[in-house]
């Protein structure tokens, strides 16, 4: 045998007696140092992948909030209703009032004017004097200090006023401040946003007129938050009454008075210890198991992380109630369509149904959901692989044509969408028919850019609406004398 084998077959042998030999003299202390050690790593990690979670859900709920307050803020009848010379109070008990306690949670609803005073107080389902919310409103008035700092960094001039540019929710240029604080002894959120047009009205230079509004959490969340995250005792509460023997994390407040969120961490550090004690006799065994276990336990937390983010984007880019693409997914795809020059030419279909606040109206805004709900599948039907449709607003929807754009082709599909739009549906308790009127734009025939092809078609629904509803109407060409609505049959009524 060679010499080199043989002197490492012998120093082989000598170093595993050697270290039996030191795995026996400090078997205790070795061991006791490593499930320490890997003990204080992993509730690290747990800890810090599960306030990752806390921080992200408390957030998404606030964001929730304010995407639920934006169907009232962010509009153009709202601006239309409070702007004006004076306030349309039937518009606010019938879009406000009535739907905001029941539909919402909203306890408390402030309108906040330009000089920083209540000037609209609803309580529950219930108008009350506007000073009835002046506490409110100074114990809040540093978000509806931020909503005002974020909307003037978001505006921008349209004709004789201001609009606001990107969603006002869900994208960077997000014009509400949230919080968790209490109000009136109740723990809850609080959100302020500017009200702004959506569409076409704009609003005077100044500060902008707020909404305020409170929503009381209840053990009921507390439960589903905790399903959600899989977090053991997880409640929101005033850090005076928190339990010093919980994990918390601050997530709100004002001055002295701090909002937190608490749970119980896993402590996968006792589980290490457990399921190492029995088998102590082997370090490697001992080391395999506790990191499998910190490893199994952490790819868990990953995993949560990632659906939750995966829900997010979607929510970020989809309409909550049919599904569909929201405006933010259409502008970007039309953006990037001009922007890199996919396409030599592209269509843009507004829809907006008519009569359908008369359904609302008369069966209420669950048979309104279940038709927006219909309608948006029809509509998504018609359309098919020819393009994206998207609902932008409560009953209001624009689709992004890719294919079949020759005129014939595009007055084929919107007869067909007026058709199906047309048709019964059936909810409920009852049925309702609804009707569609269309504004038609072409890129870049009608217009260069994003938002002024979108405004075209826009233009061209409102002169579908003026001539009688249920047609579609196409748009004309600055400079241009075709009318490309001299066919009655593209004006049929149905």
């Amino acid at each position: 045998m060679p010499v080199e084998k043989v002197g490492l077959k012998f120093n082989l042998a000598l170093g595993i007696y050697a270290l039996c030999a030191a795995i026996v003299v400090g078997f205790a202390g070795s061991n006791f140092y490593v499930l320490s050690t890997a003990g204080d790593v992993a509730n690290k990690v747990q800890y810090e992948a599960e306030a990752n979670l806390v921080a992200k859900e408390v957030d998404l709920q606030l964001q929730s909030m304010a995407d639920d307050q934006a169907g009232v803020s962010y509009w153009d009848e709202t601006v239309f209703a409070l702007y004006g010379r004076e306030i349309d109070f039937e518009f606010v008990d019938e879009e406000i009032v009535e739907d905001s306690w029941e539909d919402l949670d909203f306890e408390h609803i402030i309108v906040v004017d330009q000089e920083g005073n209540p000037e609209i107080t609803i309580y529950r389902d219930e108008r009350v004097s506007p000073n009835d919310g002046l506490e409110i409103v100074v114990a809040n008035f540093d978000l509806i200090q931020r909503a005002r700092t974020k909307y003037f960094s978001n505006r921008k001039v349209r004709g004789k006023g201001y609009v606001t540019i990107g969603d006002p929710i869900w994208s960077k240029n997000a014009i509400y401040a949230a919080d968790y604080r209490v109000v009136e002894g109740q723990l809850g959120m609080v959100v302020a946003q500017a009200i702004v047009p959506d569409i076409l009205e704009v609003i005077p230079d100044g500060n902008p007129k707020i909404l305020l509004t409170f929503r009381p959490l209840n053990k009921f969340a507390f439960a589903q938050v905790r399903e959600q995250l899989g977090l053991n005792r997880f409640s929101i509460v005033e850090q005076s009454e928190a339990d010093p023997k919980l994990d918390q994390m601050v997530i709100g407040g004002v001055g002295k008075s701090k909002i937190v969120a608490v749970w119980q961490a896993a402590r996968p550090s006792l589980s290490i210890w457990e399921k190492a004690l029995p088998i102590l006799g082997t370090l490697l065994a001992m080391i395999t198991v506790g990191l499998g276990f910190i490893g199994y336990r952490y790819s868990k937390v990953v995993t949560r992380i990632q659906i939750s983010e995966a829900r997010n984007r979607f929510m970020a880019e989809h309409d909550a109630l049919t599904g569909l693409p929201n405006r933010l997914q259409f502008d970007n795809e039309l953006n990037n369509i001009i922007a890199k020059g996919e396409l030599d030419r592209c269509a843009i279909i507004c829809t907006d149904l008519d009569k359908f606040k008369d359904v609302n109206d008369t069966y209420g805004h669950q048979a309104g959901d279940a038709v927006i709900k219909t309608v948006a599948k029809r509509i998504n039907d018609v359309v098919g692989n020819k393009g994206m449709a998207a609902r932008v607003g409560g009953d209001e929807f624009i689709i992004l044509l890719r294919d079949g754009l020759d005129e014939e082709s595009v007055t084929m599909l919107c007869d067909t969408i007026i058709e199906h739009v047309c048709e019964t549906v059936v909810f409920d308790n009852g049925s309702a028919s609804v009707g569609a009127s269309i504004g038609v734009a072409w890129w870049p025939d009608d217009a260069l850019t994003a938002k002024t092809v979108i405004r075209s078609a826009d233009q061209a629904l409102y002169r579908a609406k003026e001539l009688g509803r249920g047609q579609a109407v196409y748009a004309t060409a600055p400079g241009q004398t075709k009318d490309r609505r001299n066919s009655s049959e593209r004006r049929r009524v149905y």
